[in-house]
């Protein structure tokens, strides 16, 4: 069994993008779904965790946490055209949950691009395509972040 506390994170989790925002979790989750919306991404769909493992497995201890699941149209076009077999890691997903320990909602983002890079799930004659890739999600994502933590304060 791996020891994760003892290994480095990885590019793709030491890069994602989080924040805290200062209103209600209801108000949380569709805030962060219009963000993404306001700069092209298609909200696939929205899940609440808890609830679902709330009703599946009957557990109530898991905080508030809903996944807001996206895709750009134009991200899942270039990684289709690096290769199809990418799409299985698409669409994007951002993360807003609650935590005991504070009185704060936060919004974790992890890039599902250069999860495609680190993992090396594309061609290996494809790494300028994916660098690419990899910047153009990154660009977009930028927006989205800085309208979330411009418009996410009181």
């Amino acid at each position: 069994m791996s020891d994760a506390s003892s290994r480095s994170p990885t590019p793709t989790a030491d890069e994602a993008l989080h924040t805290t925002l200062d209103m209600p979790f209801e108000d949380a989750v569709p805030f962060v779904q219009i963000e993404h919306e306001l700069a092209d991404f298609e909200t696939v769909r929205v899940t609440r965790l808890d609830q679902m493992i709330a009703g599946m497995l009957g557990h109530d201890d898991v905080e508030r946490t809903a996944l807001i699941v996206v895709c750009h149209p134009e991200i899942a076009h270039d990684a289709l055209q690096i290769d199809p077999t990418l799409a299985g890691m698409l669409p994007c997903t951002t993360t807003v949950y609650e935590r005991a320990a504070d009185d704060r909602v936060h919004v974790h983002h992890v890039s599902a691009t250069k999860a495609i890079r680190d993992l090396g799930c594309a061609p290996a004659d494809s790494d300028e395509a994916v660098e690419d890739l990899v910047a153009k999600t990154g660009e977009l994502m930028a927006v989205v972040w800085a309208n979330i933590e411009e418009h996410g304060q009181k």
